[in-house]
This record gives structure tokens, sequence and C-alpha cells, in this order.
């Protein structure tokens, strides 16, 4: 399956959902991105240069993580969940020119009014890149000074 929405629509909570109950591989390209950055990898350090600079990643660096991805034993073996991509024609056809076709696509349609309101509270943790909302989902409490 596929799962598309604006951010903040409930695609990670969503993903967390059917990821537990069907046993499929969760494969998000932020999460991939960010973890590629943190290893330092030749993929990590092209996609860091772009989001220093405040642009989006290229298509070809972004479809060339997922091609390699949905290629690891884990997704063939359980299935997968594509969780914000494709984002562009250009990343739905090479999706199609890899004979990837998703079971099902999942769009999650929210009111822009909560999308803002989700969006305001989020905060990421810099260590984990876990997502919280002050009201919805606090961070756990800092541990105690020493």
């Amino acid at each position: 399956p596929i799962i598309s929405g604006a951010p903040a629509s409930g695609k990670g909570t969503q993903c967390e959902g059917i990821v537990e109950k069907y046993g499929l591989t969760h494969i998000s390209t932020g999460d991939m991105l960010r973890a590629a950055v943190q290893a330092g990898t030749e993929t990590g350090k092209q996609a860091d240069g772009f989001m220093k600079a405040g642009q989006l990643v290229p298509d070809a660096v972004i479809i060339a993580m997922v091609k390699e991805r949905l290629d690891m034993d884990d997704c063939k073996k359980n299935g997968w969940l594509l969780d914000g991509f494709p984002r562009t024609g250009a990343q739905a056809a090479a999706l199609e020119e890899i004979g990837v076709e998703p079971d099902c696509v999942i769009l999650l349609e929210v009111p822009d009014e909560e999308l803002i309101k989700r969006v305001v509270g989020r905060r990421s943790d810099p260590e984990t890149g876990k997502i919280y909302h002050l009201t919805f989902f606090p961070p756990p409490p800092p541990p105690p000074a020493p």
C-alpha cells in the first residue's frame, strides 16, 4: 500500500497501526533521509546539502533510495507500506518502471484548520527524530538534573 496526505494529516500514526496489524515493512522517505544523513552515507551527504540549502532533495536521489529499499529481503517477505512516496509524477513513473504497483492507496484528508492545529503543536526529538505533539502526544519529561 501507499499512504498519502498533507503534513500532519496522521500518516505516521496510521502507519504504526497498519504495520502492527499486517506486519508490513514501513518505508518513510523522511526517515530514510534522516538516517542516511546521520550515518554519513553518500546519499545522506547529497541529501544533506540540498536540505541545508532549503531545497527539496531531487527525485533521482529519493527514487534511488526507495528502489534500493524495496529490493531488501524484509520488503520482499513482508510486503511494504510506502509513507509519503511517491510525491511527484516522476516518482510515480519510476515505481511503474520497476514494476511496483500498490495493492491500495490510502489518502488521508484532513481540514486545513485541523492541520494547522496539529502542525503548530509539533515537536521533534533531535536525537531520535520521534515526533511529538504538545497536546495530543506530549514528549516525555526531561531527565532530572544531576
